[in-house]
Protein backbone atom coordinates (compact mmCIF):
# COMPACT_ATOMS: atom_id res chain seq x y z
CA UNK A 1 0.00 0.00 0.00
CA UNK A 2 1.51 3.40 -1.01
CA UNK A 3 2.20 5.67 1.70
CA UNK A 4 2.77 9.88 1.42
CA UNK A 5 5.48 11.29 4.11
CA UNK A 6 4.05 14.32 5.50
CA UNK A 7 6.92 16.74 5.27
CA UNK A 8 8.57 14.75 2.01
CA UNK A 9 8.68 17.72 0.04
CA UNK A 10 10.05 19.87 3.22
CA UNK A 11 12.72 17.28 4.43
CA UNK A 12 13.89 14.93 1.88
CA UNK A 13 13.95 10.94 2.75
CA UNK A 14 11.61 11.31 5.67
CA UNK A 15 9.03 8.52 6.81
CA UNK A 16 5.82 7.46 5.79
CA UNK A 17 2.94 8.20 7.84
CA UNK A 18 -0.23 6.53 6.50
CA UNK A 19 -1.90 6.43 3.01
CA UNK A 20 -4.69 7.24 5.52
CA UNK A 21 -4.29 11.14 5.36
CA UNK A 22 -2.80 11.12 2.02
CA UNK A 23 -5.63 13.28 0.81
CA UNK A 24 -5.67 15.88 3.27
CA UNK A 25 -1.29 15.40 3.24
CA UNK A 26 -1.32 16.38 -0.52
CA UNK A 27 -3.47 19.01 -0.10
CA UNK A 28 -0.86 20.46 2.85
CA UNK A 29 2.26 20.08 0.66
CA UNK A 30 0.48 21.84 -2.64
CA UNK A 31 -0.04 24.54 -0.19
CA UNK A 32 3.17 24.70 0.90
CA UNK A 33 5.24 24.36 -2.41
CA UNK A 34 3.06 27.61 -3.39
CA UNK A 35 4.64 29.95 -0.61
CA UNK A 36 8.07 31.06 -0.86
CA UNK A 37 9.44 31.11 2.93
CA UNK A 38 11.59 27.64 3.35
CA UNK A 39 13.46 28.09 6.81
CA UNK A 40 13.78 25.31 9.12
CA UNK A 41 11.30 26.72 11.14
CA UNK A 42 8.46 25.80 8.86
CA UNK A 43 9.02 22.00 9.64
CA UNK A 44 7.22 22.70 13.13
CA UNK A 45 4.31 24.80 12.12
CA UNK A 46 2.11 24.65 14.84
CA UNK A 47 -0.77 25.56 12.12
CA UNK A 48 0.04 22.31 10.43
CA UNK A 49 -2.91 20.03 9.54
CA UNK A 50 -4.96 18.01 12.56
CA UNK A 51 -5.24 14.73 11.61
CA UNK A 52 -8.28 12.83 13.25
CA UNK A 53 -6.39 9.79 14.45
CA UNK A 54 -4.38 8.27 17.57
CA UNK A 55 -0.62 9.78 17.69
CA UNK A 56 0.19 5.92 18.65
CA UNK A 57 -1.52 4.46 15.86
CA UNK A 58 0.13 6.96 13.29
CA UNK A 59 3.85 6.21 15.17
CA UNK A 60 3.50 2.32 14.57
CA UNK A 61 2.22 2.91 10.98
CA UNK A 62 6.22 3.85 10.58
CA UNK A 63 8.43 0.41 10.23
CA UNK A 64 11.41 3.05 11.00
CA UNK A 65 10.16 3.05 14.62
CA UNK A 66 9.75 -0.37 15.40
CA UNK A 67 12.53 -1.11 17.90
CA UNK A 68 10.22 2.24 19.76
CA UNK A 69 7.29 0.39 19.37
CA UNK A 70 8.35 -2.83 20.74
CA UNK A 71 9.96 -1.87 23.79
CA UNK A 72 7.33 0.89 24.55
CA UNK A 73 4.61 -2.48 23.80
CA UNK A 74 6.74 -4.72 26.17
CA UNK A 75 6.79 -2.33 29.27
CA UNK A 76 3.06 -1.45 28.85
CA UNK A 77 3.78 2.05 28.20
CA UNK A 78 1.61 1.79 24.79
CA UNK A 79 -1.84 1.79 27.36
CA UNK A 80 -0.99 5.13 28.11
CA UNK A 81 -2.67 6.54 24.63
CA UNK A 82 -5.93 4.95 24.75
CA UNK A 83 -7.42 7.44 26.98
CA UNK A 84 -8.00 11.16 26.74
CA UNK A 85 -4.76 12.25 27.70
CA UNK A 86 -2.50 14.44 25.25
CA UNK A 87 1.30 13.38 25.07
CA UNK A 88 4.35 14.19 22.54
CA UNK A 89 7.07 11.72 22.14
CA UNK A 90 10.49 11.95 21.03
CA UNK A 91 11.54 8.92 19.02
CA UNK A 92 14.85 7.57 18.03
CA UNK A 93 14.97 5.73 15.01
CA UNK A 94 15.53 2.00 14.02
CA UNK A 95 18.64 3.24 13.35
CA UNK A 96 19.31 5.32 16.64
CA UNK A 97 19.08 2.42 19.03
CA UNK A 98 21.44 -0.17 16.65
CA UNK A 99 23.86 3.20 17.77
CA UNK A 100 22.83 2.69 21.29
CA UNK A 101 26.01 1.57 23.15
CA UNK A 102 25.50 -1.96 24.18
CA UNK A 103 25.57 -0.73 28.06
CA UNK A 104 23.07 1.08 28.10
CA UNK A 105 19.50 -0.82 29.64
CA UNK A 106 16.61 0.07 27.97
CA UNK A 107 13.83 0.12 30.52
CA UNK A 108 10.69 1.38 31.13
CA UNK A 109 12.08 4.98 33.21
CA UNK A 110 14.32 5.17 30.17
CA UNK A 111 11.76 5.15 27.44
CA UNK A 112 9.28 7.02 30.09
CA UNK A 113 12.17 10.06 29.32
CA UNK A 114 10.68 9.96 25.57
CA UNK A 115 7.63 10.84 26.22
CA UNK A 116 5.73 14.54 27.48
CA UNK A 117 2.06 14.47 29.12
CA UNK A 118 1.60 17.62 27.37
CA UNK A 119 1.38 19.05 23.42
CA UNK A 120 4.64 20.62 22.56
CA UNK A 121 5.51 22.64 19.97
CA UNK A 122 9.01 23.35 19.28
CA UNK A 123 8.77 26.18 17.46
CA UNK A 124 7.80 28.05 20.63
CA UNK A 125 11.45 27.76 21.73
CA UNK A 126 13.49 31.01 21.14
CA UNK A 127 16.58 29.79 23.06
CA UNK A 128 15.73 27.17 25.61
CA UNK A 129 13.32 25.11 26.89
CA UNK A 130 12.87 22.46 29.99
CA UNK A 131 9.97 20.08 29.19
CA UNK A 132 8.68 17.71 31.85
CA UNK A 133 8.25 13.81 30.56
CA UNK A 134 6.24 11.22 32.22
CA UNK A 135 9.51 9.94 33.95
CA UNK A 136 9.54 13.05 36.49
CA UNK A 137 12.59 14.19 34.76
CA UNK A 138 12.74 17.10 32.35
CA UNK A 139 14.53 16.74 29.11
CA UNK A 140 15.86 20.23 27.25
CA UNK A 141 14.78 20.93 23.71
CA UNK A 142 17.29 24.06 22.35
CA UNK A 143 16.85 25.80 19.45
CA UNK A 144 20.71 26.43 18.04
CA UNK A 145 21.56 27.93 14.61
CA UNK A 146 17.96 27.46 13.33
CA UNK A 147 17.75 24.00 14.21
CA UNK A 148 15.95 22.09 16.88
CA UNK A 149 17.76 19.98 19.54
CA UNK A 150 16.36 17.50 21.97
CA UNK A 151 19.13 16.81 24.85
CA UNK A 152 21.47 17.63 21.83
CA UNK A 153 20.34 15.93 19.45
CA UNK A 154 19.01 16.98 16.29
CA UNK A 155 15.08 17.03 16.02
CA UNK A 156 14.68 15.66 11.96
CA UNK A 157 11.16 15.45 12.00
CA UNK A 158 8.20 16.83 13.16
CA UNK A 159 4.35 14.97 12.70
CA UNK A 160 1.07 17.15 12.18
CA UNK A 161 -1.09 17.38 15.39
CA UNK A 162 -3.10 14.12 16.05
CA UNK A 163 -5.83 14.08 18.44
CA UNK A 164 -3.90 12.91 21.57
CA UNK A 165 -0.85 14.40 20.65
CA UNK A 166 2.06 14.43 18.01
CA UNK A 167 5.82 12.77 17.70
CA UNK A 168 9.03 14.45 16.70
CA UNK A 169 12.15 11.85 15.24
CA UNK A 170 15.49 12.81 16.72
CA UNK A 171 18.25 11.76 15.15
CA UNK A 172 20.19 9.51 18.05
CA UNK A 173 19.30 7.50 21.03
CA UNK A 174 19.63 10.00 24.39
CA UNK A 175 19.87 9.30 27.41
CA UNK A 176 18.33 11.56 30.08
CA UNK A 177 20.66 14.11 31.79
CA UNK A 178 21.19 12.87 35.37
CA UNK A 179 19.78 14.98 38.11
CA UNK A 180 22.35 15.68 40.78
CA UNK A 181 21.95 13.29 42.87
CA UNK A 182 22.03 10.41 39.82
CA UNK A 183 25.23 12.37 39.31
CA UNK A 184 26.73 11.99 42.77
CA UNK A 185 25.57 8.48 42.73
CA UNK A 186 27.42 7.83 39.84
CA UNK A 187 30.56 9.24 40.85
CA UNK A 188 31.11 10.54 44.27
CA UNK A 189 29.53 7.53 45.97
CA UNK A 190 30.87 8.36 49.29
CA UNK A 191 28.94 12.10 48.73
CA UNK A 192 25.89 9.87 48.01
CA UNK A 193 26.00 7.69 51.35
CA UNK A 194 26.54 11.41 53.22
CA UNK A 195 23.24 12.31 51.76
CA UNK A 196 21.23 9.14 52.41
CA UNK A 197 22.39 9.13 55.67
CA UNK A 198 20.01 12.00 56.52
CA UNK A 199 17.20 9.63 55.85
CA UNK A 200 14.30 10.02 58.25
CA UNK A 201 11.11 7.64 58.56
CA UNK A 202 8.25 8.85 60.31
CA UNK A 203 4.35 7.86 61.23
CA UNK A 204 2.94 9.97 58.61
CA UNK A 205 -0.63 10.79 60.10
CA UNK A 206 -1.92 12.28 57.07
CA UNK A 207 -1.96 8.96 55.30
CA UNK A 208 -2.36 6.21 58.75
CA UNK A 209 -6.14 5.28 59.71
CA UNK A 210 -6.87 5.38 62.82
CA UNK A 211 -8.07 2.13 64.73
CA UNK A 212 -8.53 2.63 68.48
CA UNK A 213 -6.83 3.66 71.60
CA UNK A 214 -4.18 1.63 73.52
CA UNK A 215 -4.49 1.38 77.36
CA UNK A 216 -3.39 4.69 77.90
CA UNK A 217 -5.18 6.68 75.41
CA UNK A 218 -3.35 7.26 72.88
CA UNK A 219 -4.04 6.69 69.57
CA UNK A 220 -3.35 3.72 67.88
CA UNK A 221 -2.84 3.80 63.46
CA UNK A 222 -3.02 1.63 60.87
CA UNK A 223 0.24 2.89 59.89
CA UNK A 224 2.28 4.44 57.10
CA UNK A 225 5.69 5.39 57.25
CA UNK A 226 6.94 8.08 54.92
CA UNK A 227 10.99 8.78 54.28
CA UNK A 228 12.15 12.29 54.73
CA UNK A 229 15.90 13.30 53.74
CA UNK A 230 16.73 16.06 56.36
CA UNK A 231 19.66 17.02 53.87
CA UNK A 232 17.27 17.65 50.60
CA UNK A 233 15.08 18.97 53.12
CA UNK A 234 16.75 21.77 53.87
CA UNK A 235 19.82 21.79 51.90
CA UNK A 236 18.67 21.56 48.12
CA UNK A 237 16.79 18.84 46.68
CA UNK A 238 19.40 17.25 44.98
CA UNK A 239 16.92 14.12 43.57
CA UNK A 240 14.02 16.93 42.56
CA UNK A 241 14.09 18.27 39.10
CA UNK A 242 12.47 21.70 37.94
CA UNK A 243 12.57 24.36 35.91
CA UNK A 244 13.31 27.36 38.49
CA UNK A 245 15.31 25.71 41.16
CA UNK A 246 19.07 24.88 40.45
CA UNK A 247 22.44 24.54 42.31
CA UNK A 248 26.31 24.37 41.55
CA UNK A 249 28.41 21.73 43.19
CA UNK A 250 32.32 21.84 43.28
CA UNK A 251 33.71 18.10 44.31
CA UNK A 252 35.92 15.65 44.02
CA UNK A 253 35.23 12.53 42.27
CA UNK A 254 35.72 9.23 43.50
CA UNK A 255 39.28 8.28 42.19
CA UNK A 256 40.74 12.29 43.63
CA UNK A 257 39.01 11.19 46.62
CA UNK A 258 40.77 7.83 47.42
CA UNK A 259 43.97 9.16 46.55
CA UNK A 260 43.94 11.52 48.64
CA UNK A 261 42.61 9.76 51.58
CA UNK A 262 45.19 7.26 50.78
CA UNK A 263 48.11 9.98 51.33
CA UNK A 264 46.10 11.21 54.41
CA UNK A 265 46.45 7.41 55.78
CA UNK A 266 50.39 7.27 54.61
CA UNK A 267 50.80 10.96 57.06
CA UNK A 268 48.74 9.47 60.19
CA UNK A 269 50.80 6.58 59.96
CA UNK A 270 50.41 3.93 62.82
CA UNK A 271 47.97 1.44 61.65
CA UNK A 272 46.39 3.76 58.98
CA UNK A 273 47.65 2.89 55.51
CA UNK A 274 45.11 2.92 52.82
CA UNK A 275 41.83 5.08 52.01
CA UNK A 276 40.10 2.10 54.34
CA UNK A 277 41.61 3.01 57.45
CA UNK A 278 40.51 6.36 57.07
CA UNK A 279 36.96 6.32 59.43
CA UNK A 280 33.48 7.04 57.79
CA UNK A 281 32.63 8.79 60.96
CA UNK A 282 35.40 11.68 60.21
CA UNK A 283 35.12 11.14 56.81
CA UNK A 284 31.34 12.25 57.24
CA UNK A 285 31.29 14.52 60.46
CA UNK A 286 34.19 16.61 59.04
CA UNK A 287 35.62 16.14 55.42
CA UNK A 288 32.25 16.31 53.96
CA UNK A 289 30.69 18.86 55.29
CA UNK A 290 33.64 20.83 54.95
CA UNK A 291 33.94 20.70 50.95
CA UNK A 292 30.12 21.11 51.07
CA UNK A 293 30.54 24.10 52.91
CA UNK A 294 32.78 25.94 50.58
CA UNK A 295 32.06 24.27 47.16
CA UNK A 296 27.95 23.89 47.41
CA UNK A 297 26.40 27.27 45.88
CA UNK A 298 22.57 28.02 44.65
CA UNK A 299 22.07 28.58 41.10
CA UNK A 300 23.74 27.00 38.17
CA UNK A 301 27.16 28.62 38.02
CA UNK A 302 29.27 29.38 35.03
CA UNK A 303 33.24 29.03 35.57
CA UNK A 304 33.25 32.70 35.07
CA UNK A 305 30.66 33.26 38.03
CA UNK A 306 32.93 31.10 40.01
CA UNK A 307 36.37 32.89 39.16
CA UNK A 308 34.50 35.80 42.39
CA UNK A 309 36.58 34.02 44.86
CA UNK A 310 34.73 34.64 47.55
CA UNK A 311 30.92 33.49 47.16
CA UNK A 312 28.15 32.52 49.24
CA UNK A 313 27.22 29.18 49.63
CA UNK A 314 23.86 27.53 49.82
CA UNK A 315 23.59 28.08 53.35
CA UNK A 316 24.04 31.98 53.47
CA UNK A 317 27.70 32.13 54.65
CA UNK A 318 30.48 34.16 52.17
CA UNK A 319 33.05 31.47 51.94
CA UNK A 320 36.61 31.83 49.98
CA UNK A 321 37.17 29.19 47.09
CA UNK A 322 40.74 28.73 44.38
CA UNK A 323 39.23 28.95 41.22
CA UNK A 324 42.66 28.69 39.97
CA UNK A 325 42.01 24.87 41.36
CA UNK A 326 38.64 24.21 39.57
CA UNK A 327 38.92 22.14 36.64
CA UNK A 328 36.20 24.46 33.70
CA UNK A 329 36.82 21.29 31.48
CA UNK A 330 35.31 19.02 34.07
CA UNK A 331 31.61 20.62 33.63
CA UNK A 332 28.92 18.43 33.83
CA UNK A 333 25.42 19.74 32.95
CA UNK A 334 23.01 18.02 35.15
CA UNK A 335 18.99 18.82 34.61
CA UNK A 336 18.90 20.34 38.08
CA UNK A 337 22.19 22.24 38.29
CA UNK A 338 25.73 21.68 37.35
CA UNK A 339 28.71 19.94 38.55
CA UNK A 340 32.84 20.51 38.44
CA UNK A 341 35.62 18.47 39.73
CA UNK A 342 39.04 19.74 40.77
CA UNK A 343 42.01 19.80 39.47
CA UNK A 344 43.90 18.91 41.85
CA UNK A 345 42.81 17.65 45.59
CA UNK A 346 44.27 16.53 49.03
CA UNK A 347 43.17 16.48 52.04
CA UNK A 348 44.48 19.19 54.04
CA UNK A 349 46.90 18.33 57.12
CA UNK A 350 44.78 21.45 59.13
CA UNK A 351 41.34 19.00 59.38
CA UNK A 352 43.03 15.72 60.59
CA UNK A 353 46.41 17.20 62.20
CA UNK A 354 44.86 20.54 62.92
CA UNK A 355 43.82 21.64 66.68
CA UNK A 356 40.24 20.74 67.78
CA UNK A 357 38.84 22.98 69.47
CA UNK A 358 35.98 23.80 71.65
CA UNK A 359 34.97 27.04 73.05
CA UNK A 360 33.63 27.57 76.56
CA UNK A 361 30.20 29.00 75.39
CA UNK A 362 29.71 26.17 73.24
CA UNK A 363 29.04 23.76 76.22
CA UNK A 364 26.38 26.17 77.56
CA UNK A 365 22.92 27.31 76.11
CA UNK A 366 20.39 30.48 76.87
CA UNK A 367 17.83 29.46 78.89
CA UNK A 368 16.08 32.90 79.29
CA UNK A 369 17.18 36.84 79.44
CA UNK A 370 21.09 36.50 80.89
CA UNK A 371 19.82 32.96 82.22
CA UNK A 372 22.39 29.80 81.12
CA UNK A 373 22.51 25.89 81.67
CA UNK A 374 25.10 23.93 80.41
CA UNK A 375 24.09 21.55 77.18
CA UNK A 376 23.12 18.29 77.71
CA UNK A 377 26.05 16.56 76.20
CA UNK A 378 27.78 18.31 79.35
CA UNK A 379 28.00 15.97 82.52
CA UNK A 380 28.41 18.23 86.19
CA UNK A 381 28.71 16.77 89.16
CA UNK A 382 28.55 18.06 92.71
CA UNK A 383 27.36 21.91 93.34
CA UNK A 384 24.66 22.93 91.44
CA UNK A 385 25.66 26.35 90.19
CA UNK A 386 24.16 28.08 87.37
CA UNK A 387 27.37 29.16 84.36
CA UNK A 388 27.69 32.06 83.52
CA UNK A 389 28.30 33.61 79.74
CA UNK A 390 30.63 36.27 80.44
CA UNK A 391 31.54 38.68 77.40
CA UNK A 392 35.22 39.98 77.08
CA UNK A 393 37.00 41.50 74.01
CA UNK A 394 40.22 39.76 75.09
CA UNK A 395 38.21 36.19 74.77
CA UNK A 396 38.86 34.15 71.88
CA UNK A 397 35.14 34.47 70.55
CA UNK A 398 34.15 37.67 72.57
CA UNK A 399 32.96 35.41 75.57
CA UNK A 400 34.39 33.15 78.29
CA UNK A 401 32.10 30.74 80.38
CA UNK A 402 32.61 31.47 84.45
CA UNK A 403 31.08 29.23 87.37
CA UNK A 404 31.44 31.06 90.70
CA UNK A 405 31.84 29.11 93.85
CA UNK A 406 31.78 29.93 97.23
CA UNK A 407 34.71 31.77 98.90
CA UNK A 408 35.43 28.64 101.22
CA UNK A 409 33.77 25.89 99.07
CA UNK A 410 35.38 22.79 99.86
CA UNK A 411 32.95 20.24 98.20
CA UNK A 412 32.89 18.42 94.99
CA UNK A 413 32.51 19.95 91.52
CA UNK A 414 32.99 17.95 88.20
CA UNK A 415 32.74 19.20 84.44
CA UNK A 416 33.09 17.19 81.91
CA UNK A 417 32.60 17.10 78.16
CA UNK A 418 33.86 15.17 75.13
CA UNK A 419 35.44 15.94 71.88
CA UNK A 420 35.08 14.12 69.10
CA UNK A 421 36.20 12.34 66.01
CA UNK A 422 39.82 12.33 67.36
CA UNK A 423 42.21 10.52 65.78
CA UNK A 424 45.27 8.06 67.66
CA UNK A 425 48.40 9.62 68.79
CA UNK A 426 50.07 11.92 70.74
CA UNK A 427 48.10 15.49 71.62
CA UNK A 428 48.42 18.13 73.98
CA UNK A 429 45.72 19.34 75.96
CA UNK A 430 45.61 23.28 75.98
CA UNK A 431 43.28 25.35 78.64
CA UNK A 432 42.95 29.13 78.21
CA UNK A 433 41.10 30.51 80.82
CA UNK A 434 41.20 33.84 83.16
CA UNK A 435 42.62 33.93 86.38
CA UNK A 436 39.67 35.06 87.72
CA UNK A 437 37.96 33.12 89.55
CA UNK A 438 40.49 30.60 90.27
CA UNK A 439 40.75 27.36 91.92
CA UNK A 440 42.95 24.36 91.79
CA UNK A 441 42.15 21.23 89.53
CA UNK A 442 42.64 18.03 88.16
CA UNK A 443 42.69 17.51 84.65
CA UNK A 444 41.90 14.15 83.36
CA UNK A 445 41.61 12.63 79.40
CA UNK A 446 39.68 8.90 79.28
CA UNK A 447 39.81 9.41 83.06
CA UNK A 448 43.22 9.23 83.37
CA UNK A 449 44.39 12.22 85.41
CA UNK A 450 47.21 14.05 83.37
CA UNK A 451 48.00 17.01 85.76
CA UNK A 452 47.19 19.74 88.28
CA UNK A 453 46.95 23.43 88.67
CA UNK A 454 45.63 26.67 89.87
CA UNK A 455 44.66 28.78 87.30
CA UNK A 456 45.48 32.17 89.83
CA UNK A 457 49.06 31.34 87.99
CA UNK A 458 47.63 32.52 84.78
CA UNK A 459 48.45 35.65 85.66
CA UNK A 460 52.12 35.58 85.00
CA UNK A 461 53.59 33.87 81.95
CA UNK A 462 53.39 30.05 81.31
CA UNK A 463 55.88 27.61 80.38
CA UNK A 464 54.65 25.33 77.84
CA UNK A 465 55.07 21.57 78.06
CA UNK A 466 56.93 22.19 73.78
CA UNK A 467 59.68 24.91 76.30
CA UNK A 468 57.54 28.39 74.95
CA UNK A 469 55.69 30.71 77.47
CA UNK A 470 52.45 31.62 77.46
CA UNK A 471 52.13 35.24 78.01
CA UNK A 472 49.30 36.33 80.08
CA UNK A 473 46.77 38.91 78.14
CA UNK A 474 44.17 40.93 80.00
CA UNK A 475 43.61 38.28 82.82
CA UNK A 476 43.61 35.58 80.37
CA UNK A 477 46.09 32.87 79.64
CA UNK A 478 46.99 29.19 78.83
CA UNK A 479 48.05 25.92 80.37
CA UNK A 480 48.51 22.66 78.45
CA UNK A 481 49.25 19.02 79.26
CA UNK A 482 50.52 16.10 77.54
CA UNK A 483 48.35 13.14 76.48
CA UNK A 484 49.50 10.19 75.37
CA UNK A 485 46.51 7.76 76.24
CA UNK A 486 44.57 8.58 72.94
CA UNK A 487 45.07 4.81 71.58
CA UNK A 488 42.14 4.66 69.00
CA UNK A 489 40.04 6.95 66.47
CA UNK A 490 36.99 8.36 68.44
CA UNK A 491 35.76 10.32 71.65
CA UNK A 492 38.29 11.76 73.89
CA UNK A 493 36.57 13.22 77.49
CA UNK A 494 38.13 15.52 79.26
CA UNK A 495 36.99 15.96 82.78
CA UNK A 496 37.78 18.94 85.67
CA UNK A 497 37.44 18.37 89.07
CA UNK A 498 37.64 20.90 91.95
CA UNK A 499 40.20 19.73 94.32
CA UNK A 500 40.63 23.20 96.63
CA UNK A 501 39.83 26.95 96.54
CA UNK A 502 43.12 28.92 94.51
CA UNK A 503 45.53 31.59 95.59
CA UNK A 504 42.89 34.32 94.81
CA UNK A 505 39.78 35.12 96.83
CA UNK A 506 37.29 34.90 94.14
CA UNK A 507 36.66 31.08 93.79
CA UNK A 508 35.27 29.46 91.01
CA UNK A 509 36.04 27.93 87.49
CA UNK A 510 35.82 29.25 84.41
CA UNK A 511 36.82 28.67 80.69
CA UNK A 512 37.74 30.47 77.44
CA UNK A 513 38.45 27.59 74.93
CA UNK A 514 40.17 23.59 75.46
CA UNK A 515 41.96 22.61 72.52
CA UNK A 516 43.55 19.17 71.97
CA UNK A 517 46.67 19.55 69.24
CA UNK A 518 48.17 16.48 67.64
CA UNK A 519 51.89 16.44 68.31
CA UNK A 520 52.23 16.94 64.57
CA UNK A 521 51.38 20.77 65.11
CA UNK A 522 54.63 20.76 67.70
Amino acid sequence: MKTINIMKRMIPNKRHISSIISGIIMIFIMSFILSCQKDWDEHYQSDSPDIEMNVWEAVKLENDYSTFVGYVEEFNLDTLFGGDQQFTLFIPDNNAFSKAPDSIIIDDKVLSYFISPTIFLVNNVEDSRLLQTISGKFARVVKSNGNFLFEGNDITFSSPLFNNGKFYEIENFSLPSMNLFEYISTFIPVLKDYIKLADSVFLDKTLSTPVGFDENGNTIYDSIFTTVNNFEDRIFPVGLESRDNYASLIFFNDEQYRNALNNMAVKLGGESSTYEDIPLEWQYSVLIPNYLKIGFFKNSLSYEELSAGNLVNISGEIVEIEPANINAESKYICSNGVVYNYKEFEVPDSLFFGSNKIEGEELIDSIGSFLYAWKDEVKVTGEIVTPQYSPSIFASEGASVVVPLPSNFSGEYTVEFKFKNIFPGRHRLLWRANYRPSGVYAIYVNDEKIGEFDNFYLRNSVISVTGERFAPDNGFNSKDFLVENIDEFGEVTIKFEYLGKGVQSNNGFNIDYISLIPEANK
